[in-house]
């Protein structure tokens, strides 16, 4: 057994110094664009052309009056409208939105799904656009926003800056502060900082694909309208993470893609132009949501999309993907090293050359914990603009946790459930929280 134990350990603490090393590779390139004296400088300013800000809606009626009267007093824009996507048979939705356009005419329209609901977030975004330009008045742009959104009004401007040279505008999503000891709803803090702040500049700067977030969103009319002549929707349909498919599809089908991430130096950190939002606060929401997100991306996208693309886009392929291994690594090696630790396993059993090997694999991933924990702070800092040691700490096992289960479940849905990805699963909707005062939320 104790063979077959530290055999184990040896194999994961090698596979967790790839991952590592991959890790470390953005790390470096994103410090060293940050940095470069030859960044592009911004797109000049253009007008605002009219805008439509896209929000699909199932059983929103808590949260959906809210959001929509907050991000108008947020956003002073007479060019941007807000249009509600609901279901005929969602009455407690529909008749606050209705209420909603009701008493603002001009900047909120709502849509009403030909099917009864749920349906999928998909397919609702489609009759959406399906109903939008069905006819000449159609937006000039879309934005994906979800009804739990505080939208950033300098956003628009950034929009019709790119979009005459872009077709997919994306901007960096951040979560908004929680209150301390919300350790599951923390976690998204972290992880959404490194990601919009680290691998997606890095991803933009080498020319891959930009997948969408989901929100923050941004679609000419071009794109719409190539889609819709194509193949008669915009985004595919029968999948839980259509937003990810659809950065991917924009590019195969030759149109640029941009990541927008844009900032104005605060007090404190960066000031970003970004989409805020709170993420689940319960440890079950916080899985059954990064469930979906990881069979979805992880396995969905793999069935769909294929691995075919540009070196680069295979590149962050393999990166979007390898959670579905690199998830179980970190608990495992922890369980590993505490049974060691305790005696239960000899590493010393191994042949010489092997445990050299394992001791200089254990030194190297324990530096790339540092370095990963370095790394977590100043994303941390440049979304925040504060340095919470204690709280990464305590946060991050969390975070390891929530995705080891949800990867777990990812797996089952895939092998059972899914049938490999071949059969669409049910929508999963999550339950959202907004902020109590949408003017005051901006971190």
């Amino acid at each position: 057994m104790n063979e077959i134990l530290i055999s184990l350990f040896l194999l994961v603490s090698l596979l967790i110094n790839l991952s590592s090393l991959d890790d470390i590779f953005i790390d470096l390139l994103s410090f060293g664009i940050a940095h470069s004296p030859f960044r592009r400088a911004p797109a000049e300013p253009a007008p605002l052309p009219n805008i439509a800000i896209f929000v699909a809606n199932w059983r929103e009626e808590d949260v959906i009056g809210k959001m929509v009267e907050g991000n108008l007093a947020r956003i002073d824009i007479p060019q941007v409208s807000l249009y509600l996507g609901v279901y005929p048979n969602d009455t407690g939705t529909r008749r606050v939105a209705e209420a909603l356009a009701a008493a603002h005419p001009d900047r909120v329209r709502v849509i009403v799904n030909s099917l009864p609901g749920p349906t999928s977030k998909g397919q609702m975004l489609n009759e959406m656009f399906a109903q939008s330009f069905a006819g000449e008045q159609a937006p000039d742009l879309v934005v994906l926003h979800d009804s739990e959104d505080v939208i950033d009004p300098r956003s628009f401007e950034i929009y019709a800056r790119y979009a005459g040279e872009y077709d997919f505008i994306q901007v960096p999503v951040f979560s908004l502060s929680r209150r301390r000891g919300a350790y599951v709803a923390s976690t998204y803090m972290e992880e959404f900082a490194e990601r919009h702040t680290r691998e997606l500049i890095v991803r933009n700067a080498l020319g891959a694909a930009i997948p969408s977030a989901g929100v923050g969103t941004c679609l000419t009319q071009a794109l719409i309208r190539h889609f819709l002549e194509t193949r008669g929707q915009v985004l595919m349909s029968g999948t839980v993470t259509e937003d990810y498919i659809l950065g991917i599809e924009a590019k195969r089908a030759g149109f640029r893609s941009i990541f927008a991430a844009l900032s104005a130096r605060a007090e404190e950190g960066a000031d970003y132009v970004a989409t805020r939002e709170f993420f689940p606060q319960r440890l079950e929401a916080s899985i059954k949501q990064k469930t979906r997100w990881v069979y979805g991306i992880a396995f969905e996208a793999m069935h769909r999309l294929g691995w075919h693309g540009q070196p680069w886009d295979i590149y962050f392929f393999l990166r979007d993907r390898k959670g579905m291994i690199t998830n179980f690594l970190a608990p495992a090696s922890v369980v590993l090293m505490i049974l060691t630790l305790a005696g239960l396993i000899d590493p010393e059993a191994l042949p010489r050359g092997m445990y050299q090997l394992f001791q200089w694999s254990l030194s190297f991933n324990l530096l790339a914990v540092a370095f990963r924990y370095v790394a977590r702070l100043t994303s941390s800092y440049r979304v925040y603009g504060r340095i919470e040691w204690l709280g990464v700490a305590i946060r991050w096992p969390v975070a390891l946790y929530i995705n080891m289960v949800a990867t777990l479940r990812a797996w089952k849905i895939y092998l059972g459930e899914s049938q490999f990805a071949t059969s669409p699963i049910v929508w999963s909707k999550t339950t959202h929280d907004i902020p109590d005062d949408f003017l005051a939320a901006t971190r």
